[in-house]
């Protein structure tokens, strides 16, 4: 029985996690993890050839090698594994569920905020405090976009909350009572 790419990240990325938990590593694991993560990112081609069954062993062996000598050894042990299993396709998928793992722990969440107007560096920090304080999380991490048909106000999306503040929503709201 075949294992879905979900399946195989959460199982490899919780057993890495709990190792590095233990071992007291888990933030330099994070790092390096993140780094790796850029890595496959910038080398979309990369694991498709280390999986690749029509290349030479020799030569995928040579693709991963920079990838191990560079890794510390839990890491150099996961890379290891994920290769001899033929799974390298499901390394950055690995790496996002460690992220996931990683995030939990440190109560983080991730959200998009949008405006009509650039949010200055202090309006993004406020916005962030507020919104932790209302999710009951620790850390907001912020990414922004500008959208000027919002008119004026913020949405802040994050996983499965949307907070709508909008000029736009509240225009549209009024519109709506107003033809009833």
């Amino acid at each position: 029985m075949s294992l879905n790419r979900a399946t195989v990240a959460k199982r490899y990325s919780q057993a890495l996690f709990d190792l590095l938990s233990e071992k007291d590593q888990l933030e330099s694991g994070y790092t390096e993890l993140q780094e790796l993560r850029r890595i496959f990112q910038d080398n979309p081609q990369l694991s498709t050839m280390l999986s690749d069954a029509s290349l030479q062993v020799a030569d995928r062996e040579a693709l991963l090698q920079p990838l191990l000598k560079q890794a510390s050894p839990y890491i150099k042990n996961l890379i290891q594994m994920v290769y001899d299993y033929g799974r390298m396709e499901n390394m950055v998928d690995i790496i996002d569920q460690f992220q996931v793992l990683y995030d939990e722990l440190h109560h983080t969440v991730y959200a998009e905020v949008t405006t009509a107007v650039e949010l200055s560096a202090e309006q993004k920090s406020q916005i962030e405090a507020v919104y932790a304080k209302r999710v009951g999380t620790e850390k907001v991490v912020l990414s922004s976009k500008v959208d000027p048909d919002v008119i004026g106000g913020v949405i802040v999306k994050a996983a499965d909350t949307i907070l709508d503040g909008s000029l736009r929503t509240k225009i549209n709201r009024l519109r709506q009572q107003l033809l009833a």
